[in-house]
């Protein structure tokens, strides 16, 4: 007898009161509010679709009260931790936090409007972080560079640097005098002779032949100066 007790199949409705009844109970154990709602009220349909069955309508009842409850306790205390949040934001991840609690009130009518202003209130300060920050990151370049440039202005590479632009210029002369203040740099030695040359030819054409010599001699690193050089040496019968 026993045994056929145990073998017995539990009927339909005590399966489905159990279910309910361990819902019910399990609402104890969720931290955000909406699940619980959704937990009472999915429990609260279950004893209701049970009739009579036990105290199917007494659960029912007390399901659907407890939903109401937590509903309106919990978006007022998510309201109010969404507000703290805010308040005490000070990066951007915090204002982010904030808006994620906002979120979770904007689909109820008591705090659809007030939740929507909120979040427009941490967008913008999240807008004046990013661009507080983006100044900060341009000031650093421009600070950095400045530093760097500071540097360069002092060592040989700013010569170096303002005598190759006068020698594209053309104004040999000024970039000589740079290039002997960069004379550390090892390029300066063709770019001398490169400087050289170029006078050499100007003083040719002024019909300057002996200051065209020196210029030429100077810039013996070149072949064409070494060619000039010795075709004035025979000219000028220089020994």
């Amino acid at each position: 007898m026993a045994e056929e007790l145990f073998k017995k199949k539990i009927s339909k409705e005590e399966k489905l009161y159990q279910e309910a009844v361990n819902l019910q109970k399990a609402v104890s154990c969720v931290l955000r509010f909406e699940r619980k709602v959704n937990a009472l009220n999915s429990a609260a349909k279950k004893f209701e679709s049970l009739g009579d069955y036990r105290d199917a309508k007494i659960r029912m009842k007390a399901c659907r009260e407890e939903a109401a409850a937590v509903d309106t306790r919990g978006a007022k205390e998510t309201f109010a931790l969404a507000l703290n949040k805010k308040e005490a934001a000070k990066r951007k991840s915090d204002y982010v936090d904030a808006i994620e609690e906002f979120k979770r009130l904007r689909r109820r009518d008591e705090y659809r409007d007030k939740a929507k202003e909120q979040i427009q209130i941490c967008k913008k300060q999240i807008a004046r972080i990013e661009s507080r920050a983006a100044w900060i990151r341009r000031f650093t370049i421009l600070a950095v560079f400045a530093v760097i440039i500071l540097i360069f202005l002092k060592t040989p590479g700013y010569p170096f640097a303002k005598g190759f632009i006068y020698q594209q210029m053309g104004e040999y002369e000024a970039a000589l005098v740079n290039y002997r203040k960069a004379s550390v740099i090892p390029w300066t030695k063709d770019l001398n002779a490169s400087c050289h040359y170029k006078i050499g030819l100007e003083q040719l054409e002024k019909g300057e032949k002996e200051k065209a010599y020196v210029h030429f001699n100077k810039a013996k690193k070149l072949k064409a100066a070494r060619k000039r050089a010795k075709e004035l040496e025979r000219e000028l019968s220089i020994e």
